[in-house]
């Protein structure tokens, strides 16, 4: 028979500190309960891991030590009570007139809130504006709501050792990954092929699938800076751009790579120098006591210098950690110029230096994944010493 034994992620001490941690916040920030609507924040503060959160799925958290109480559908039941740390758990059931925003109201007013101020985690994939539209109505007149303020995902941003070890795993995986792509890219493939050598690798070594479609971009669609639809076959002369991300245990870390087939230009080779040493520079800065946005002004001042501050993006990275779909950002924070944001010892960052040449068409990228300590920034996802150069 199988054991329908709790599994949780990190060790239950650890799951009970995060969440003794987000009842001091929400009562510093004035508030009596906050709504949790985020996967990822039900993963870190409980362990509870699901899919559900595309549907109406809330977690109601108190200033106080009241028993969290989750509201989702039968779907994902069992799995709340094997993956987490919640016991009470509510369910609304599929219907044309099902209102899950007035059970979440109810569940409100057994746990005292009713006329109190409650925040609401807003800035989630798991909160539709459908959805908010419901809770709004349904708590018109029965209690104040608030924009939480990214409350937990600050709370997240500065990483314990445990979630640390499992993104140094995630690291030491993606460098295999990138090691097959490299290996896959030569002409007359598919540049979709240099995808399946990465998921290859990634779920065979016990990794998570991708929060977000990765991005293997080839020949004149390089220079974008979002994945496309259709696979193109590679040719003699060509170049492909990768930036993917890659989760174990739903922690992400990310890569930014270029892979040029048949000859190198002069013009590459500058837009090679010019990526590798601004994220160099970006790298060497990242101390403790750096704010992000004297990050994004080496990054600028690196494309500048080279003679394209006409193609330099508006952020050149953001924090990442445990994500669900559709993306592997964790932010905020983004990194951008005048980011006050401090860099502190356990914060996990993704650096990507990305240009596109409109007039030549040549594309030039690179980025890694690193942990700010108390010294040097521990780099958590290696790069070729070289550009790489298929001939």
């Amino acid at each position: 028979m199988f054991s329908g034994t709790p599994t949780l992620p990190f060790a239950r001490e650890e799951h009970l500190s995060r969440q003794a941690m987000l009842r001091r916040a929400v009562a510093a920030a004035g508030f009596d309960a906050i709504l949790v609507f985020a996967q990822e924040s039900h993963f870190w503060l409980t362990g509870y891991d699901s899919g559900g959160f595309v549907f109406f799925q809330c977690a109601v958290v108190t200033a106080d030590d009241t028993p969290i109480t989750l509201l989702t559908r039968r779907p994902d039941l069992l799995q709340a009570r094997q993956t987490s740390t919640m016991e009470d758990i509510r369910l609304w059931w599929d219907a044309e007139d099902a209102d899950p925003a007035g059970v979440l109201r109810e569940i409100l007013r057994e746990k005292g809130l009713a006329g109190k101020r409650v925040a609401v985690e807003m800035n989630t994939h798991g909160l539709t504006g459908w959805n908010l539209h419901r809770i709004q109505v349904a708590m018109e007149g029965f209690c104040t709501l608030a924009f939480d303020q990214h409350m937990i995902r600050l709370l997240r941003l500065v990483k314990s050792p445990a979630e640390i070890a499992v993104m140094r795993d995630a690291g030491k995986l993606l460098d295999r990954s990138l090691d097959a792509v490299i290996a896959a890219a030569r002409p007359g493939v598919m540049d979709a092929s240099l995808m399946a050598a990465y998921l290859s690798v990634v779920l065979g070594g016990g990794g998570d699938m991708p929060p977000n479609a990765p991005l293997f971009n080839s020949g004149a669609r390089a220079v974008y800076g979002r994945g496309v639809s259709q696979p193109r076959r590679l040719e003699p002369i060509d170049q492909i751009v990768v930036e993917y991300p890659v989760a174990l245990r739903r922690y992400n870390v990310k890569t930014e790579w270029t892979i040029l087939l048949g000859q190198v230009t002069d013009r590459q080779k500058h837009m090679y120098d010019t990526v590798r040493g601004t994220l160099a520079r970006m790298t060497e800065i990242s101390r403790t006591g750096t704010t992000l946005g004297e990050i994004f002004d080496a990054h600028a001042e690196g494309l500048d210098a080279g003679g394209y501050h006409g193609a330099r993006f508006g952020a050149t990275g953001y924090s990442v950690g445990l994500t669900y779909a559709p993306t592997s950002m964790d932010v905020p924070p983004m990194i951008y110029t005048g980011n006050p944001t401090i860099c502190r010892p356990g914060m996990v960052l993704f650096y990507h230096v990305m240009l596109g040449d409109p007039d030549t068409g040549y594309a030039m990228g690179v980025g890694h994944t690193l942990l700010i300590t108390e010294g040097a920034p521990e780099v958590l996802t290696g790069l070729p010493a070289d550009l790489t150069v298929v001939t």
